[in-house]
């Protein structure tokens, strides 16, 4: 099983997302690599358990996302990287800053914290705007469970928009990646 995201890179077409993804992972804490996707078994299948887990768990996210691609239509390519950067690099942060050993549940806006105060990825946001949607993405990925502040992707009664579809795509795809049920191990990607 693969634990790393070399070929996850090369669906990424866009060279400043692809250039903002590899630098955010060269600064990524070393447990990020190894550690398990959940420290309790509670909520991930098996093969997210293993050394490595969170990489795995990311690599099913970005496979789910490519599919949930071909549900919604977007045929952007811009967006679809976006979202595939945002699905690597989702859990970057997970146990905190500092790491710690279990999940942090506030893990999504302090990644986003990390990778816009950081000073290589925070450049690349300053020369390239654009790249501040993969932040947002990370920072609301849990969701209804993101701390402190619930980000639903969707509420009643509100006009979607384009973005909101973004957030849903990565939300779905993070959820559906951690569910017991949905064990696979994604060697290859199906587009």
């Amino acid at each position: 099983m693969k634990k790393n995201f070399d070929d996850c890179l090369k669906l990424i077409k866009s060279k400043i997302v692809r250039k903002f993804v590899r630098e955010a992972l060269a600064l990524a804490p070393k447990q990020f690599w190894i550690d398990p996707c959940s420290s309790s078994g509670k909520y991930h299948p098996p093969e997210d358990q293993v050394e490595g887990g969170i990489i795995v768990h990311s690599r099913k996210a970005v496979q789910v996302a490519l599919s949930l691609f071909r549900f919604f239509d977007i045929k952007d390519q811009l967006v679809k990287d976006k979202i595939i950067a945002a699905c690597i690099l989702h859990d970057i942060q997970k146990n905190g800053i500092p790491w710690k050993d279990k999940t942090d549940y506030e893990h999504g806006p302090i990644a986003a914290d990390w990778l816009m105060t950081n000073k290589v990825t925070k450049k690349l946001i300053q020369r390239n705007p654009d790249l501040i949607d993969i932040v947002l993405l990370i920072k609301n990925h849990m969701g209804i469970w993101n701390k402190p502040n619930p980000t639903p992707a969707l509420k009643t009664g509100q006009v979607l928009t384009l973005k909101d579809i973004w957030h849903l795509i990565i939300q779905i795809a993070d959820y559906w990646a951690s569910r017991k049920w949905c064990s696979f191990i994604c060697d290859e990607f199906e587009q």
